[in-house]
């Protein structure tokens, strides 16, 4: 199983280019099994999100409910995975003894002792601090290795800063001019750049261990949608302010399908070892919204023109191809929620009672019968350090 998590793509982009040619690794999977929305519900919280697909439960259960919660000493914290109350994907595909990967999926800090390889969302300190500072965490940064095993902590930063054959790959961020609001090529780059290493870092996790599941979350088109989203909507949806010029409008919107262009590409390399007889499937957790709102000091501030509030932009998007799936087929109804019952159905294991959600209609292959839960036994975590407040 291949599970690809393209944070916010929505088939607003998406849609118009396959129709051009230029998704040919997505189209692909569509050709070969299904595509269609892949529903979300609000409120649309990145975390919450993609912790209910990776473990079939509402926020409610798993415990993961925005960006932040508040310890006992009243001081703010990012969610950790020990915030977490239910088993997900990797630690019931992990008990059953199938070789499991996962690499920068969103509350995997500190990493899980699974039968595989974890390589946490705290890889990139940079990304956690502009976190902590977007959402004013005030409590203490905890310190432990960012990956288990712990030797793939240094091979992983090698990784991170040796782009080897991904040199080549042209930047679609980087080259065009004038960019809608106000920031630098360091983050046109970074951006960039943080996909491509977890793109590096995934194949050759993939190289060494062949799992059986692999899960990678790519974060790219989310963040430069937040601020590109403003070149597709009409310049009359936002206030002068933040209404971009005509010139500014055509190089958001080239820079914006450029950077769905280049996911796809990344989407292609992951693709490479897996054949016919595999499970694939590529989801987002939401769409995108005309929006305003402004981040950083005065004089330095990135005005940020989309969104994901209402239900505008409850709908993000699913690819499946493997074998028990429908061919060719555009699909409506799959939800979040879905989304580990279906892997789940297709490994031939069995769903907990207490999962919300139940296998994807377009998946031919019933299920075995369930267990009450896959919650019986403690996650084993590596432990943690306090480094005092901040």
């Amino acid at each position: 199983v291949l599970l690809i998590g393209l944070d916010a793509a929505t088939f607003r982009v998406v849609a118009p280019l396959m129709e051009e040619g230029l998704l040919p690794n997505l189209s692909r999977i569509a050709q070969a099994g299904v595509h269609g929305p892949l529903q979300s519900f609000a409120p649309l919280h990145s975390p919450r999100i993609w912790n209910t697909i990776a473990t079939g439960k509402v926020p409610e259960k798993h415990g993961i409910l925005t960006f932040t919660t508040q310890r006992p000493d009243g001081s703010s914290a990012l969610y950790l995975s020990s915030d977490r109350k239910t088993h997900a994907l990797w630690n019931i595909t992990s008990d059953a003894g199938l070789a499991t990967a996962v690499v920068n999926w969103w509350t995997t800090f500190p990493p899980e002792r699974i039968d595989g390889v974890m390589v946490s969302d705290h890889l990139f300190p940079a990304e956690i601090e502009k976190k902590r500072r977007l959402f004013n965490v005030s409590g203490a940064s905890p310190t432990a290795p960012a990956t288990h095993p712990a030797s793939w902590e240094p091979r992983a930063h090698d990784l991170v800063r040796d782009p080897g054959s991904f040199a080549g790959l042209p930047n679609p961020l980087a080259s065009v001019t004038p960019f809608p609001g106000r920031f630098g090529t360091e983050w046109q780059t970074e951006v960039f750049e943080t996909d491509n290493a977890v793109t590096r870092i995934a194949l050759a996790v993939e190289q060494e261990l062949h799992p059986i599941v692999m899960m990678v979350f790519l974060s790219g088109i989310d963040r430069i949608s937040h601020i590109l989203w403003g070149a597709l909507e009409s310049p009359e949806s936002f206030s002068e302010s933040f209404r971009p010029t005509p010139e500014e409008r055509a190089a958001g919107l080239a820079a914006l399908r450029g950077y769905y262009v280049h996911a796809d590409r990344l989407v292609g390399l992951l693709l490479d070892r897996y054949g016919p007889r595999d499970l694939v499937v590529v989801v987002s957790d939401h769409g995108f919204e005309a929006s305003e709102a402004a981040i950083g000091p005065e004089g330095k501030q990135i005005l940020l023109t989309g969104g994901h509030v209402s239900d505008a932009a409850s709908r993000g998007a699913l690819f499946a191809s493997g074998p028990g799936i429908d061919r060719g087929a555009t699909v409506e109804g799959t939800t979040v929620n879905d989304v580990t019952p279906t892997i789940l159905t297709w490994l031939g294991l069995p769903l907990g009672s207490d999962m919300d959600g139940k296998p994807a209609a377009f998946l031919e292959r019933e299920p075995p019968p369930p267990i009450a839960t896959h919650d019986t036994k403690p996650v084993e975590r590596l432990a943690t350090e306090s480094r005092g407040a901040e």
